[in-house]
């Protein structure tokens, strides 16, 4: 110890004096005083336990404070509640204030991956979602930006809060951060800010059901049932726990230990463990927690498990027999979900949502029946409960072994999560059977001289325990995946998380990055081991960090636990890193040869004595969050469905040596945010752009690229183009071209992934793989003296359902040109609103004559009724029981749409006609891939045709509901303004018609229903009305109106909010809509007396007579004064055709005034292709002209604009 700084520091106090009404502080203008004195106080409004929060709170006012305040003996027994029970979440009553910094968030540089949430030890730090209705109550300039991913953010805002009064300033979050998206600022210049903020927030309703809870993303839009816990700055404990949270707390058991975690996780009276907020739809749910010693916790937790078993397995057994009485038959509602709620009894996801409908029928069942009674009362267990003992290393390795062994021993259904620090961290740091060879600590100072106690690999030799080693900051995809893979094990499981402890002597901002040199070291070795994959002939281990990437050495002086004995005693210390040194090369071979097969074996020891190995496939990825890796896996399991040796590994497992030795690389790679490398590829990024690497270094290497992006993003797939690129230039020979997944085509990724994979297939000439259905989903069967369910089928999709409207208008734009147009809808009384810049959604139907025609063909009834029985309850939404033949094919199956390439596939299998046989293998070969193309692409072949062209393959209706695609809504810009027309919406559309290569005629699916609607028509009803419909009804009463399911899809285009801003939009063709809705908006705010800024619209089409959209009323606005700029582009009214593109290289000084000098942004909405590159160049060439810039500066000002907003392009 420093004596002498312990003595200087009593030396060097001095007394601060302050006013003595301070102790008392009521008013605002108090803590005005406070502020100028710079002393950190909390407003009035927010301050201590006894604030706005908890007024009304008679445990917080009665018990909490006393005992906060360290009052709490005086308190008599009788004012707690018998049983030693305390209410959850109290926590956030406290309000502690302590941080001198708190992280600020910069919306403009942020990705929106999350990773703040996930590390964060408190739950001070979250993602929000806000829909427009709801930022209309927000506070004066709460921030938010559009919400980045595919269908199921449409329409939605994002925002990071922060809850500044119970942060603890750690800057996890800040170091954590791979965009620079936050930074630290002092707590008297940013907290109070951030309060409204975080308040109104969390008064939103939670939107976690929109996301896949498993991944990183989607976990941290769920909601943190672990929150403000008195846990140190920057602990590692916290996170495992909170996302442990994320994905189960509402049916979440916990058996605590003694501990850090007991700790923080039950202090007296200020309990972080909480439940869903008022506003979630299982609100009140949450973790139930209780603690025990280091002795018997594994043994209490395990107590808890039995009982809940025996108590789920009672009420599994009354609820069978209940439904085997005739009295179930009075509840008839009930009694369907009660059957499937047994029939699921093993599928915990399933269960829990029969359980949430089981609840809401029992709450409307008022019944003396004793089975309903017994239910009422025995609610808590329809739910699966997940069972977890957590504790620390000393309970785990030490104190609680021998319980924790019995426990394991067992084989029952429970979770073990041990939070291992490598100390007994609770009590000042001392050695414990985790702490590892050479370690300095507490009654091991002079470096312990054992290995750690490898928990793991003992209880791996039970061979039927699921065990997992995680890094939360290594891995966030594998951390995860590794604890939804132990609570789906039916048996027991154990899961060991790297935990920095503050007595380490690290710096605790930095413990994410400590994490992950503890895996590339060695230190800490990833891996999950499933006995489950032994049933299936594959290795149990799968080791995730596969090999050692950085140096011990680097890792062990980062420490003060290891760097302390390098300076007291250095010779002890470099004896005691060697021997660990040791360890860890050894450790990391074994596992090598556990986790993988007998031929990859054997070519590791080839390769070790210098032998040549046999031919296989290299399969890297890079993947941040899992997905990649799960893709991965995928084409590793198919490769060697074809009898293809297959490899893979990340990126950074990779020696850049060894890569030039491989015949076949499949590159797999992901692009977080805005064109980042995913943390396992960024060494071998590194490594490969090394300028010694020669032209011809990869010169025998064949290669193939998919990416997996979003192109909301401007890198768009920004890591997959560069290492195809880099391949390419080490002069590896490509495949095939480079695939670009994205997330906001209508599969995401898999969209591009079905068309990119037959083409790898058929260039490695791989095998065919044994060909068979599995068995189809549905059970189908024609009925009679029965009438559907319901008359129409309203559709819904991810994103929403549709709701009946009624078209009100219907008339031509442009006689004597193409059919364009002007479509109504009147939204009065049908809850719909709409916003500038949204989309509608509109759902058609297959016409009536033409399913007919089809049904004929296929045998079946039109009028016929099915009943139909979802066996797996996989589809959504679920097809109504009984349905009518003429109903699935009109308004459910999108039977004349384009076929999937599985389709194709199936008829290959079903194809009993050996000629019909040959020809659909032809077609699915390489030698076929032009033919099919051209089938695809040119004949515009449809699920109906193709079932036509080979009639033995004609699947059964299970069949074809399985795999004909639901008939989906097309989108279309909205045309209008709320401002200007608050009851209607406005479309311009366009008739898409082609001649296929026969001369037939046809029609796209949805204008071609549009164009057939007539006044009084039903919904799934209609005819077409010949070759060229009847002529536009023009306008009708609602009454009369055909009435469509539509949606709001929101926030296609956004307009800025400061309607002073520039805009500059270019239209091509109907690509005007959405800025005839931003003109309308404007002219209504000029109407009012706002100031409005310039607008300058491009407009193209092909001839001004007859597509000049909306022509008059165009002119109109401009000679206003609305339209300040209007510039025209009409290609074929004169010799040379002139397009938008060439209007804009006219104007390089208006373009450069606007977009830089004024700050304006730019809008372009019009068909893709090679357009909006043209576009692109035009404005950089602009800024060049009008600005002086470089060609290089200016691209780079047209990026940063996309970056932050101002530069927007829509195509189709």
């Amino acid at each position: 110890m420093n004596h002498a700084a312990v003595d200087q520091a009593i030396e060097g106090l001095k007394k601060v004096d302050y006013p003595e009404d301070w102790i008392t502080a009521t008013t605002n203008s108090k803590y005005a005083e406070a502020k100028s004195y710079d002393v950190l106080h909390q407003p009035d409004d927010f301050k201590f336990v006894a604030d706005v929060f908890n007024e009304n709170n008679e445990f917080v006012k009665n018990i909490m404070e006393p005992v906060v305040k360290l009052e709490g003996d005086k308190l008599p027994v009788s004012a707690f509640t018998p049983g030693g029970f305390m209410p959850v979440g109290t926590t956030k009553y406290e309000k502690r204030g302590i941080a001198a910094e708190v992280p600020v968030w910069k919306p403009d540089a942020c990705t929106q991956c999350n990773y703040c949430a996930i590390v964060c030890p408190h739950a001070v730090i979250r993602p929000f979602l806000f829909t427009k209705d709801e930022l209309a109550k927000a506070p004066q300039s709460f921030q938010t930006r559009k919400a980045q991913g595919g269908a199921e953010v449409t329409g939605l805002n994002y925002s990071i809060q922060l809850a500044t009064l119970d942060c603890t300033g750690c800057a996890v979050c800040v170091e954590s951060c791979p965009d620079d998206a936050l930074y630290m600022a002092p707590f008297g210049d940013a907290a109070e800010g951030q309060i409204p903020g975080w308040e109104f927030s969390r008064s939103v309703p939670n939107k976690g059901h929109l996301f896949d809870k498993s991944t990183v993303k989607g976990s941290q839009f769920q909601e943190p049932l672990l929150e403000f816990s008195g846990a140190c700055a920057g602990c590692g404990e916290t996170p495992y726990v909170k996302l442990l949270t994320q994905l189960y707390g509402e049916r979440l058991n916990i058996a605590n230990a003694s501990g850090c975690s007991s700790v923080w996780g039950g202090t007296s009276t200020t309990n972080p463990y909480t439940s869903l907020p008022a506003t979630h739809k299982h609100a009140g749910r949450g973790p139930a927690w209780g603690r025990s010693l280091f002795e018997d916790n594994a043994e209490y937790g395990f107590g808890m498990m039995l009982g809940t078993l025996q108590r789920r397995r009672a009420l599994q057994a009354r609820v069978e027999e209940f439904l085997e009485r005739q009295d179930s038959y009075q509840f008839p509602d009930l009694r369907v979900v009660l059957e499937k709620w047994v029939k699921a009894f093993p599928f915990r996801d399933k269960q829990s949502d029969y359980a949430d409908a089981i609840f809401s029928l029992l709450d409307g069942t008022p019944s003396e029946n004793p089975n309903i009674v017994y239910f009422k009362k025995n609610t808590d267990m329809f739910p699966p409960i997940s069972q977890w003992i957590i504790g620390g290393d000393g309970w785990a390795y030490d104190i609680g072994f021998g319980g924790l062994d019995h426990v394991i021993a067992r084989g029952e259904n429970v979770n073990i999560l041990v939070l291992d620090t490598e100390m007994y961290s609770n009590t000042g740091g001392q050695v414990s059977k985790s702490t590892s060879l050479s370690t300095a600590i507490k009654f091991a100072s002079a470096g312990k001289k054992q290995n750690k106690k490898d928990l793991g690999q003992m209880a791996m030799l039970y061979g039927n325990v699921y065990v997992a080693q995680i890094a939360l900051g290594a891995d966030y995809g594998q951390a995860i995946k590794a604890i939804k893979e132990a609570e789906e094990y039916p048996g027991t499981s154990l899961i060991i998380a790297y935990s920095p402890c503050i007595d380490w002597g690290i710096e605790m901002k930095d413990m994410m990055k400590e994490m992950k040199k503890a895996v590339d070291s060695g230190y800490w070795p990833l891996y999950r081991y499933n006995p489950a994959l032994a049933t299936k002939g594959e290795k149990p281990l799968q080791l995730d960090s596969r090999r050692i990437k950085s140096s011990l050495e680097d890792y062990l002086t980062g420490q003060n636990r290891f760097a302390s004995l390098s300076r007291t005693h250095k010779e002890v210390a470099d004896e005691l890193h060697e021997g660990l040194s040791i360890h860890v090369k050894t450790r990391m071979q074994q596992m090598q040869r556990m986790s993988v097969d007998d031929l990859e074996l054997l070519d590791m020891l080839k390769e070790a004595v210098g032998e040549s190995t046999g031919d296989k496939i290299l399969i890297l990825y890079a993947s941040e969050t899992g997905n990649t890796a799960e893709l991965a896996r995928m084409l590793a399991y198919e490769l060697k469905r074809r009898d293809v040796r297959v490899k893979a590994i990340p990126f950074d497992d990779m020696e850049i040596a060894e890569l030039k030795k491989e015949k076949v690389v499949i590159l797999l790679a992901a692009t977080c945010g805005q064109g980042e490398w995913p943390s396992n590829s960024k060494l071998f990024w590194k490594q490969i752009t090394d300028p010694s690497l020669t032209s011809d270094f990869l010169s025998g290497v064949k290669f193939a690229t998919f990416g997996m992006g979003d192109s909301g993003y401007v890198f768009f797939n920004e890591v997959a183009k560069q290492f195809d690129e880099r391949f390419a230039g080490l002069g590896a020979s490509r495949i095939q071209p480079l695939g670009l997944g994205d997330d906001q085509h209508e599969d995401k990724w898999e969209t591009k992934w079905q068309e990119w994979l037959p083409d790898l297939w058929n260039m490695l000439g791989t095998k065919q793989p044994p060909q068979q259905l599995l068995p189809a989903t549905h059970e189908v069967a024609q009925v009679s003296n029965v009438k559907p369910d319901q008359e129409i089928i309203l559709p819904r999709d991810p994103v929403g359902s549709g709701i009946l409207c009624p078209m009100v208008t219907n008339k031509l734009l442009t006689p004597g040109g193409r059919d364009v147009r002007h479509i109504e809808w009147d939204i009065r009384g049908t809850g719909i609103s709409y916003s500038v810049g949204d989309a509608l959604a509109i759902w058609s139907t297959n016409p009536v004559e033409r399913v007919e025609d089809f049904l004929r063909w296929y045998g079946l009834d039109y009028d016929a009724v099915l009943k139909v029985k979802d066996t797996t309850e996989s589809r959504k939404p679920q097809l109504p029981e009984h349905l009518s033949v003429g109903q699935l094919f009109t308004q459910v199956l999108d039977v004349f749409g384009t076929p999937k390439r599985m389709f194709w596939e199936v008829l290959q299998i079903l194809a009993s006609d050996s000629g019909e046989k040959k020809q659909l293998d032809l077609l699915l070969s390489k030698e076929g891939k032009d033919d099919l193309r051209k089938l695809i692409n040119e004949s515009k072949v449809t699920y109906a045709d193709l079932m036509q062209m080979f009639p033995s393959a004609k699947p059964t209706i299970e069949y074809l509901i399985d795999f004909v695609l639901p008939i989906k809504p097309r989108l279309y810009s909205i045309a209008s303004a709320p401002e200007m027309h608050p009851d209607v919406i406005q479309l311009c559309i366009v008739q898409e018609d082609w001649t296929i290569a026969n001369g037939e005629e046809r029609h796209g699916q949805s204008t071609w229903f549009i164009r057939n609607q007539q006044p009084s028509l039903r919904w799934g009803n209609y005819r077409s009305a010949g070759v060229n419909p009847a002529n536009p009804f023009g306008t009708i009463s609602p009454v009369d109106a055909p009435k469509i399911p539509v949606r709001i899809n929101p926030a296609v285009v956004h307009v800025p909010e400061d309607p002073t801003i520039p805009l500059v939009m270019v239209g091509l063709g109907t690509g005007l809509a959405p800025f005839r809705a931003f003109i309308q908006q404007r002219k209504i705010l000029a109407q009012q007396g706002q100031k409005i800024g310039p607008m300058a619209l491009y407009f193209g089409a092909r001839f001004e007579k007859t597509e000049f959209l909306y022509g008059d009323e165009i002119e109109a606005y401009h000679r206003e004064g609305i339209i300040t700029d209007l510039k025209k582009a009409f290609s074929r009214d004169q010799k040379e055709k002139i397009y938008a593109q060439h209007r804009i290289a006219e104007d390089p000084h208006l373009i450069y005034r606007y977009l830089v000098k004024e700050n304006g942004s730019f809008y372009l909405c019009g068909p893709a292709g090679g357009m909006p590159a043209q576009m692109r160049k035009a404005v950089v060439d602009a800024f060049v002209t009008a600005g002086g810039h470089s060609p290089e500066e200016a691209d780079k000002m047209v990026t940063d604009m996309q970056l932050c907003g101002r530069y927007n392009v829509e195509v189709w």
